[in-house]
């Protein structure tokens, strides 16, 4: 009866370890079974659209295919991704209608090129006639793609070219809510603060009525750009401060 009730402390370390690790055993193997519980709805293209947020993340759904260079649509996707400048040559010789390829989730070569940096790459596909307004599926531009990673050359490059940095995507983002909810931003902040036309795009509300200044105070570290940047644009657009005295009468 005295071993039944034992209160021998080394007795009741060995059991909390047995339990402790009975336990932590079973949370590991029920955290696997969820995860990949998720990745096959995210692979079925039927509830896929449950993991979309209202933000249009962009790494939800992107192509990724075992076998580029099985057919010449995703070889030239996986070329401007990769930055194989050399292999889009060859493909467009070949096939020119394939610079507007794109992805199951609407991705072109030049959205591809614009997530990578790839600037040799983005010029090429522009010059033969890359559309820089081209939309995914979830509304995002080649403008969006490169803002999401703070790609500041790839972002200039594709403005030289027309890129309209007011564009909505389907959750109202423009490229400036994207850059203004990541932390590392500044570069690209900088360059779309030189725009003329980045106060009223700064005043964007998106669907869950959030200005990028809203998004850069709570997400990021630059809010304090919006407030010594905007005021002086304003400033400078205004009539009060131009130097032509017939806009000013």
């Amino acid at each position: 009866m005295a071993d039944l009730f034992s209160t021998d402390p080394t007795d009741r370390t060995s059991v909390a370890k047995m339990s402790d690790s009975e336990e932590e055993a079973l949370t590991t193997r029920d955290y696997q079974e969820i995860a990949e519980e998720i990745e096959k709805y995210k692979r079925d293209p039927e509830t896929s659209e449950m993991f979309v947020s209202g933000w249009d993340d962009a790494d939800v759904g992107v192509d990724i295919v075992k076998n580029p260079k099985a057919n010449p649509i995703d070889h030239i996707l996986w070329a401007a991704e990769n930055g194989e400048l050399e292999t889009i040559k060859d493909i467009l010789s070949n096939q020119p209608g394939l610079v507007h390829a794109k992805d199951a989730d609407g991705y072109s070569p030049l959205h591809r090129a614009s997530y990578s940096n790839h600037i040799h790459v983005i010029s090429h596909l522009l010059s033969v006639g890359a559309n820089v307004h081209s939309k995914t599926e979830l509304g995002w531009t080649p403008l969006h793609s490169a803002c999401k990673w703070n790609n500041y050359a790839a972002a200039a490059r594709l403005l030289a070219a027309g890129a309209d940095p007011a564009a909505l995507s389907n959750g109202e983002l423009t490229p400036l809510h994207l850059l203004s909810s990541i932390g590392q931003s500044k570069s690209t902040l900088l360059i779309l603060f030189l725009r003329e036309d980045v106060v009223e795009i700064a005043q964007k509300p998106n669907n869950s009525n959030e200005t990028p200044k809203i998004l850069a105070c709570g997400h990021g570290i630059y809010a304090p750009l919006f407030d010594m940047v905007l005021p002086a644009a304003s400033h400078i657009r205004s009539l009060e401060f131009t130097c032509n005295p017939y806009i000013r009468n």
